[in-house]
């Protein structure tokens, strides 16, 4: 796979993610199963948990939006350090949505 086709899947990838864990974030909270660490997160989630979704799909798309400008006009160079970069949030999510599996597994 080339590094533009990575950069793009990776992104989608990270989005999906993020979207889920807004999702499965909300849903814990709102059940008093688990607790937001993230303390930016945690503030507007108890401000408005539709704003907490909504910015979590809003930066999913940003996300999205950065990656597609970095394929289309940055140096190789840029793209394989952008591309390590969303690998690296992407392992990160993973581990994330694996302790989300956790906790919803046992409820």
């Amino acid at each position: 796979m080339t590094t533009n086709k990575t950069i793009i899947a990776l992104a989608i990838a990270v989005a999906i993610l993020n979207i889920f864990d807004g999702y499965a974030t909300s849903y814990g909270l709102l059940h008093n199963i688990i607790e937001e660490l993230n303390p930016i997160m945690d503030f507007i989630i108890n401000c408005s948990p539709n704003l907490f979704i909504l910015l979590k799909i809003a930066l999913s798309f940003l996300i999205l939006f950065i990656s597609y400008l970095v394929y289309k006009g940055s140096s190789q160079k840029f793209k394989k350090t952008f591309m390590f970069s969303l690998a690296f949030v992407c392992m990160i999510y993973v581990g994330i949505i694996g302790l989300h599996f956790t906790w919803l597994s046992m409820i």
